[in-house]
Parts: C-alpha cells; sequence; structure tokens
C-alpha cells in the first residue's frame, strides 16, 4: 500500500440548491438542507490543517453561492491553505451579490455550468430560465475588474438532450463572453452504490461529441488503480460525514470529522482496503458502479472516433 497523503480535498458546505437538474441525485440524498456554519467550519479547517493540500473543491450537492456567509468560507479555508488552489461550481441562476464577488478574490477557478442552451437548457437545468443566466453573465462582464485572477470556465454535462447543443453553446455564448476562458465538457455521471450509468451513448452521440474531442474531460483508458481518492483525498458533506470520493454520495461514511479524529478516519480498516483492492483493479463493492471505470471506454470511442469514408 502506498503512503495516504491527502493533497485534494471536496468539502460540502451547503445542500441548499435553487434547481433540480435531471442528472443530480440530490433529491434522493437531500433530505433536509443546510448550510455549514463559520464555526463548524474552523473546526474542519483546524482538523486538517497540516495536510499539504494543493486543491480544493468547495462545493457538493447545493449552490455553493446560497450559503450566506460562502465569502468567509473561502476566506478562511484560504487563510489555513494559502497555496492550495480553490474551485467552485455555480449555476449562475441568481444575481451576482457582494458575498460572490468577495468570493473571487480567493477562488481560482470558477466553474459556470451551463448545459444546452435555451429550452434544453431550461429542461436539463428546471427551473432555471436561460435569460436569468445571460444576466448573470452580462452581469460579470459589468464587474470586469471584480473578476480578474478568477479564471472562469463553462462546465457542460453532455446528456442525451445537450449532446449536440454544444456548437450553439459555443456561438450564442463562447464568442459572446470573452472573459470565460474555456469550455470542458463532461460526460454525465450518476454513480452510487450498486447503480451504473444510466445513460445510453449510441453511434450518433459519439460522432455528435467526437467534433469536440479535445474538449472532453476524463481520463481513458481508465482502471481502478488510477483512481487517486483513496490515496490522495476524501469528500465530506455539509455534516462532516467523510466519504470516500465525491461519486459516492450516497455510500455509508467511513467516519464524520465532527465526532471522530480524522488520521484514525483516514487510516481505517475500509479506507485501507478499498486502496489494496483498487490497486490489483479488483474493487470491493463499494466501487464496482464507478462512472470513472463505465465512462472510460465511451471517452475512448470519443476520441478515437474517426467518420468513415463512403467510396
Amino acid at each position: 500500500m502506498s503512503p495516504y497523503e491527502v493533497d485534494y480535498v471536496y468539502l460540502e458546505t451547503t445542500t441548499y440548491c435553487n434547481l433540480d437538474c435531471s442528472f443530480c441525485n440530490r433529491r434522493d440524498v437531500v433530505k433536509h438542507a443546510q448550510h455549514m456554519s463559520l464555526e463548524n467550519w474552523i473546526v474542519v479547517q483546524e482538523k486538517i490543517k497540516d495536510f499539504p493540500i494543493r486543491e480544493a473543491k468547495l462545493m457538493g450537492l447545493g449552490e455553493p453561492f446560497l450559503h450566506p456567509q460562502f465569502s468567509d468560507i473561502c476566506r478562511i479555508f484560504k487563510e489555513y491553505h494559502p497555496n492550495a488552489n480553490i474551485i467552485v461550481a455555480t449555476n449562475a441562476q441568481y444575481t451576482p451579490n457582494e458575498n460572490f464577488f468577495e468570493s473571487l478574490q480567493y477562488i481560482g477557478q470558477l466553474y459556470v455550468s451551463i448545459d444546452g442552451t435555451h429550452e434544453i437548457y431550461e429542461l436539463e437545468r428546471a427551473p432555471s430560465k436561460w435569460s436569468k443566466l445571460l444576466s448573470f453573465l452580462d452581469n460579470l462582464e459589468k464587474n470586469i475588474e471584480r473578476i480578474k485572477g478568477c479564471d472562469l470556465v463553462v462546465n457542460y454535462v453532455v446528456t442525451e438532450k445537450t449532446y449536440d447543443k454544444i456548437e450553439d453553446l459555443k456561438k450564442e455564448i463562447m464568442d459572446r463572453y470573452k472573459y470565460l476562458s474555456k469550455l470542458r465538457l463532461n460526460i454525465a455521471q450518476w454513480w452510487s452504490e450498486g447503480e451504473t450509468v444510466a445513460i445510453t451513448f449510441d453511434s450518433k452521440i459519439i460522432k455528435e461529441v467526437s467534433r469536440n474531442k479535445d474538449l472532453v474531460m476524463g481520463k481513458s483508458p481508465w482502471d481502478f488503480s488510477d483512481c487517486f481518492w483513496p490515496s490522495h483525498g476524501f469528500y465530506m458533506n455539509v455534516n462532516g460525514d467523510v466519504k470516500i470520493c465525491c461519486l459516492n454520495t450516497n455510500t455509508t461514511p467511513i467516519g464524520n470529522v465532527f465526532k471522530d479524529n480524522i488520521d484514525d478516519i483516514l487510516n481505517s480498516k475500509k479506507r485501507i482496503a478499498i486502496q489494496n483492492a483498487n490497486a490489483i483493479n479488483q474493487p470491493m463493492d463499494h466501487c464496482k458502479a464507478c462512472d470513472y471505470k463505465s465512462l472510460s471506454p465511451v471517452i475512448s470511442k470519443i476520441r478515437n472516433y474517426q467518420e468513415v469514408a463512403i467510396i
């Protein structure tokens, strides 16, 4: 077993959300929405302050900027981990306020989630409004000096309904808002223990997405021995439960930061067993249905797709 050194964390600070996206399992996992208090957030930072964290995603099953003290959340994290890069995702379905702009001075990358355009966007991210998204982006453009220093990236989830809207998105959003640095395509993930990917990626989808193959995120080929989670990171939800990774949001936690010693959690028999099993590509039930594995051949097909010439 390789040494366990945490340099990547995924920390959830709120489970409040203003949307109900088609590909999100929040509706099945979150029973009572809550914000993490600043007092509890400081407790978390005290427990992980000695970890050499290089990257932190401060998000989860909620919209981060709905937390009324999110700028303080980001500031406090940076005080404990000044060299860490903070990444946050937003659904952009609100009017940016002072909390939002204050947060950006601590955030290295902001993923603006946009899947499809117009009616498809509103369908996939109900009850979103395309007009509200444009208003959000216009607001940022008017406050361009306040967003400098933060890399703004469009995160696009490819589903059966959005796969053929990528070019439209590039024309209507990327070409219009030049401060958006790039577009990244994520093949839709929906995973929990015992489940598999529900979306079927047929040849039509593969062909269309391959037009932008260089924008597709994900490692391929990928096997369980490639997984960094059991040896380099962990996911913590808003109530302090620690889990192996960000995909298995409804599985049994391996501990709780408010109840257990963090070293005991990360050196638990379950985590070590998962790490050892993945290292030899013989995953335990906890990981068998992982999207990374089932989506790897899909990503390979997209990247290796070549049009067959008809003679």
